[in-house]
């Protein structure tokens, strides 16, 4: 049962994989606005049900190679930090280790390119990272226990800092950047 079982994992794996590829090099090729959900399917040779029970989110989630619970990601992120690291030096590695700033000089660029120039792209991994709020204010407020608007305006800005840094040039300098200012000009 067990060789079943891993069998299938490792079909649900390619099948999530085709799709993925086969979107990303359709949107890079004719642009993400003129390719189809329908069409993705096709080309990867899978019913259109399928494509959505692996990408509920449709041909915007797509785009991104992480479709993950966010918010929980971050908590743990945080929880398991060293002791010798802060709020924010969990969150600026979890943000680090997640587009734009694992790029590549390659596909990943085009990638980035492609979401930076689509605004639902850019919207879509915007709220990926807004919708933390909530998990990153209350790990704020626990270490720091400044006012509770502060905290959530504090949340709120750091949280808008891959938005920010992605228009960079360097993306990864400009996530620093914004971090060292972040702790100097909050006191962190």
């Amino acid at each position: 049962m067990e060789t079943t079982g891993g069998l299938r994992e490792r079909k649900r794996e390619r099948t999530r994989r085709t799709l993925q590829k086969t979107a990303t090099r359709l949107f890079l090729d004719r642009g993400f606005d003129a390719v189809t959900v329908a069409e993705i399917a096709d080309e990867a040779d899978v019913a259109l049900t399928t494509l959505f029970t692996y990408y509920p989110g449709g041909k915007v989630a797509l785009v991104f190679d992480r479709d993950e619970d966010r918010p929980s990601e971050l908590a743990r992120a945080i929880d398991e930090r060293s002791d010798q690291a802060d709020v924010l030096d969990a969150v600026e590695a979890f943000m680090v280790s997640r587009l734009p700033f694992t790029t590549d000089g390659g596909t990943r660029d085009e990638i980035l390119d492609l979401i930076l120039s689509t605004p639902q792209l850019r919207a879509y991994a915007r709220q990926k990272w807004t919708d933390c709020e909530d998990v990153l204010a209350a790990a704020l407020a626990k270490e720091q226990k400044p006012a509770a608007g502060t905290v959530r305006a504090l949340a709120r800005f750091i949280l808008e800092s891959p938005d920010i840094a992605a228009q960079d040039a360097a993306p990864g300098t400009a996530l620093r950047a914004i971090f060292v200012n972040l702790r100097r000009g909050w006191g962190l």
